[in-house]
């Protein structure tokens, strides 16, 4: 018998986290940390005991799919971890900097040994279009989700009384036209699908108008000698606004003004995104392979330090500030906030998604008043977001991959907010299905 339950991102955006028992077999789909309002239960136990999973299957290395996987570790885990090549060398990253951070917390949910033992597990890989046999008839296959470099969503096939059964889960969906990533692989058939449904409500602008509006937003405000500060995610978002700049730079438009890159962090996933050119799109892979870098530009200055960070500050205006985290709940982000926010004539540019009650959140919604480390910030900075680019699907975008899949007997909806669950759901049953559940957290399903 075949059973499925939640342990997170179940009528939430983070967390995600899911456990697969087939027989006497457990297998756990990422295991990611809590963001924004639900950072508390990140120091829950686990509902399962960690030392009774056998494999453990990562989709793609962004922290609410593997933050809590050294915390997994730490309580026991000791089997093999699954995943492709660049998203173990990412997650080496991604994983050290979490940790840093939160050694500085009050109440450590996990240490940089934790993330170092964790590291070790790491030890079988597998690349899309490629198929593992795990242990009896139960095997895996991976596509390309197109969501951020090395994403994949997850095909897991048994044979229960005779019967074969297939289940996807789909990690996190990319949209279809992307800046840098390679596009998304579809599959063919199965039985039940696990879908992310972050912007299950949503129709994003085209790749093409962001593009534009995000060019037009940076030339507009350079013209008022602006500073501008882009909140941005070190893993992908990054590199896309580095190679837009660069195309800026190479067509004149930045007119020698200086770029900061204030994350070491998004400094070092830069330098391991270039070693797997044969990830990205065409585009991007040809000037790799032509010895091009796509993320370099003579303005581009790279600030690694902490003394050559806070030194920004005394350089002429106007500059853009790239920096971290993007939902601006630390790294260096907060120090420009603290610094530029009070000014009308700066920018404050939002790039990707900003989970509900962060900081990032209450500056993109034009909160006035917001307490940053410990300090109260006016914010009088003129705000705007960029919605195309982000690296999730749309409502129609879900629909489309959904619909290519034959042979469902249910679909269930996770990693979502509860107004873009509800939607997305209606929409299926509508158009698509009308077998469609939303989970719930620690919802146990038979399979």
């Amino acid at each position: 018998m075949a059973f499925y339950t939640s342990c997170g991102a179940a009528q939430e955006v983070t967390g995600s986290c899911h456990l697969l028992e087939i027989g006497k077999i457990k297998i756990l789909i990422d295991c990611g940390m809590f963001q924004g309002q639900e950072g508390p239960m990140n120091f829950d136990e686990f509902p399962f005991n960690p030392e009774d999973i056998n494999y453990l299957i990562l989709t793609h290395a962004h922290i609410d799919h593997i933050g809590r996987v050294p915390l997994l570790v730490k309580k026991g885990f000791k089997n093999t971890i699954i995943t492709t090549k660049s998203t173990f060398h990412i997650s080496k990253l991604m994983l050290k900097n979490s940790a840093g951070i939160l050694e500085t917390k009050e109440d450590v949910l996990y240490t940089r040994e934790d993330v170092d033992n964790a590291i070790k597990l790491f030890t079988s890989f597998l690349e899309p279009k490629e198929t593992m046999l795990l242990e009896g008839d139960i095997k895996i296959s991976f596509k390309d989700a197109g969501h951020i470099l090395g994403s994949v969503s997850v095909k897991i096939e048994f044979i229960e009384d005779g019967v074969k059964k297939e289940i996807i889960f789909s990690g996190d969906i990319g949209q279809e036209s992307r800046i840098i990533s390679s596009p998304i692989e579809y599959w063919d058939k199965a039985n039940y699908l696990f879908v992310e449904s972050t912007y299950g409500s949503s129709i994003h602008d085209s790749i093409e108008l962001s593009i534009q509006n995000f060019k037009d937003q940076i030339k507009q405000a350079l013209n008022k000698k602006s500073v501008i500060i882009i909140p941005s995610f070190a893993l992908e978002r990054t590199q896309e606004i580095l190679f837009l700049l660069k195309q800026m730079s190479e067509n004149k438009e930045l007119n020698d003004v200086s770029v900061y890159l204030d994350s070491p962090l998004a400094i070092d996933v830069t330098k391991a995104f270039l070693e797997f050119p044969e990830l990205f799109s065409k585009e991007i892979e040809t000037l790799i392979k032509k010895g091009e870098n796509p993320f370099e530009f003579k303005e581009l200055i790279k600030t690694y330090s902490k003394e050559e960070s806070l030194n920004i500050v005394t350089q002429r205006q106007p500059k853009i500030i790239i920096a971290g985290s993007g939902m601006c709940e630390g790294g260096r982000v907060g120090y420009h906030i603290q610094k530029y926010a009070s000014n009308p004539n700066n920018l404050i540019l939002f790039v990707g998604f900003q989970v509900n009650h962060t900081i990032g959140r209450k500056i993109s919604q034009k909160d006035k008043h917001i307490e940053l480390h410990g300090k109260k910030i006016e914010v009088n900075a003129q705000i705007s977001k960029i919605s195309g680019f982000s690296s999730h699907a749309d409502q129609k975008e879900l629909i489309s991959w959904i619909d290519k899949v034959k042979n469902i007997d249910c679909i269930y909806l996770v990693h979502g907010e509860n107004n873009q669950l509800e939607t997305l759901k209606n929409k299926i049953k509508t158009q698509l299905h009308d077998k469609v559940h939303v989970v719930k957290l620690k919802e146990r399903i038979y399979l």
